[in-house]
């Protein structure tokens, strides 16, 4: 009976038949035959279930079991040797007793020098007892057996989503770098395979060590079933040494990261800056106002680092709060981790106070801490310089990972292109009022040479002018002349008649004459 229900633990679970090569679920550990899985998987439907648990599942969760025959002869020849519950001893009289001192089961007559026993004086309990007991202490083992196979199991799938989310990273890490260098896509890709082997390492040592713990289970809860009282306690240490031998579960870390595994291969260097706090104990006595220092770091950045040296926090108490805010720079979010440090009087770096966050920032933005220090317990913390009262910062901010600097590269050189692109424009503005402005000196050139050329004219013609002026004053001088003559000889003339009518015609001959020689002189 023992053995037949033995045979139906092992039957495939879907055609009922002892199979020759045996695959096992590992989510409900039932075993069924390759030529039904393959069945199963025969289909194209995309949710494959097991048949027995209703689980989806995918064919590698169907792992092959090497040693069911192996262990099917082993338990066929057990059960031949023990066909009777009888001692060894005392071959008539059955084992219903166990000794404590020697941990074997025994009958009565060994416990009785009269039957020459060797367990007389030893302590001893029943038999049932005993295998109540047993039956206790492997039940306990197969329940931190479960629990250990639980956790490894919420292992394996926490280790297969990081696997999922390292393949999801590469993609779109592969679709934004695609235009990166050769040399930052071989680091990518050799980041990625480190990684991936990494947690494929982790899923096989996992699915081994689940399935030991599988087949360990089903082997005890079958012992349990079909053996018998003696039996269960001659294989108890057997049961007991293969639990023990069950290899334990690694640490998984339940804050798997996939986010930034493959973004922080690339250590980028800290912008730092440092902010003296003068006057502190006075300053702080007043709450609400606050100290405002800005620095102005790479790619056209100007930060501001606010302190307000007297705040509240929402326990009433009075606290030192500090935030970092981008005044100016890329439009677009850009995500940074940014240390504040508090520096100690002593100058001892070691005992400084820090705090480090990671926040999105874009222009008009601010992150910090509302609580970052106690203000009552700075000067007894040693954080102000009594002679100097004074308190140090030091802040320190980098893009948070190689993405976010590519990012913020990207976005500067296009900023950068966009302020060329303008300067372009400008230079082309003012290009073409130069040639304007050229034309019209051209232009006013050409006509002061015209002017010139009018001058030139003018003052040719004025000269000529003032030549024809002469001419025609000597020519009306000479004309006066001709006409003052002409009335002196029309004078003359008449004279000449009028004494031409008195006097004889050769004195008026010999007049003329004379009258032509003294014009003629």
């Amino acid at each position: 009976m023992a053995s037949d229900n033995y045979d139906q633990t092992f039957e495939c679970m879907v055609c009922l038949e002892s199979p020759t090569e045996s695959l096992m679920c590992r989510f409900c550990s039932k075993f069924i035959c390759v030529s039904c899985v393959n069945r199963i998987f025969e289909n194209s439907e995309n949710d494959k279930k097991c048949p027995h648990c209703r689980v989806p599942v995918h064919r590698d969760d169907f792992t092959r079991v090497c040693w069911l025959q192996d262990h099917l002869k082993w338990v066929d020849d057990q059960m031949k040797l023990a066909t009777t519950n009888k001692c060894p001893e005392h071959e008539r009289v059955e084992i219903s007793i166990f000794c404590l001192t020697c941990s074997v089961p025994i009958c009565a007559h060994c416990l009785l020098s009269i039957f020459h026993g060797k367990h007389v004086q030893h302590d001893c309990c029943s038999l049932e007892d005993a295998n109540n007991r047993i039956v206790s202490e492997v039940q306990s083992h197969i329940d931190r057996a479960r629990q250990a196979l639980d956790k490894g199991q919420n292992d394996l799938r926490k280790t297969q989503k990081s696997i999922d989310g390292i393949h999801q990273r590469k993609a779109q890490l592969l679709a934004k770098l695609s235009d990166m260098v050769t040399a930052i896509q071989v680091k990518i890709d050799e980041e990625i395979d480190e990684q991936l082997q990494k947690f494929e390492d982790k899923r096989k040592i996992f699915i081994g060590q689940i399935n030991q713990h599988n087949e360990m289970i089903t082997i005890a809860e079958n012992e349990i079933k079909s053996k018998s009282k003696s039996e269960l306690i001659d294989v108890k240490k057997e049961l007991l040494s293969k639990f023990t031998a069950l290899p334990s579960f690694s640490i998984c870390n339940d804050s798997i990261i996939t986010e930034n595994i493959l973004a922080n291969f690339l250590v980028l260097p800290w912008q730092t800056a440092e902010f003296v706090f003068y006057n502190f104990t006075k300053r702080n006595s007043s709450s609400g106002k606050s100290v405002l220092q800005k620095y102005n770091l790479d790619y056209d950045q100007t930060w501001s680092l606010i302190i307000y040296p007297n705040n509240f926090n929402y326990k009433h108490q009075h606290v030192l709060s500090i935030f970092l805010k981008l005044d100016s720079g890329i439009p677009q979010p850009i995500e940074y981790t940014f240390i504040i440090e508090l520096l100690h009087s002593s100058g001892d770096a070691s005992r400084k106070y820090s705090m480090e966050r990671t926040h999105s920032f874009q222009p008009g933005l601010r992150s910090g801490w509302e609580s970052f220090y106690q203000v009552n317990c700075l000067k007894s913390d040693g954080f102000i310089w009594q002679n100097e009262d004074q308190i140090k910062f030091r802040f320190k901010i980098r893009t948070a990972t190689i993405l976010e600097q590519i990012k913020l590269l990207e976005s500067h050189a296009h900023q950068m292109k966009d302020n060329a692109r303008d300067a372009d424009d400008v230079a082309a503005r003012l290009q073409g009022e130069k040639k304007k402005i050229e034309l019209k000196v051209t232009e006013q050139r050409k006509q002061i040479e015209q002017m010139k050329r009018k001058e030139s004219e003018l003052k040719e013609s004025l000269a000529n002018k003032k030549k024809d002026n002469e001419f025609i004053a000597d020519e009306r001088s000479q004309l006066k002349a001709l006409k003052r003559d002409n009335e002196c000889l029309t004078k003359k003339l008449n004279n000449f008649v009028e004494a031409k009518k008195r006097h004889h015609p050769e004195d008026l001959r010999n007049g003329v004459k004379q009258q032509k020689k003294s014009r003629h002189y």
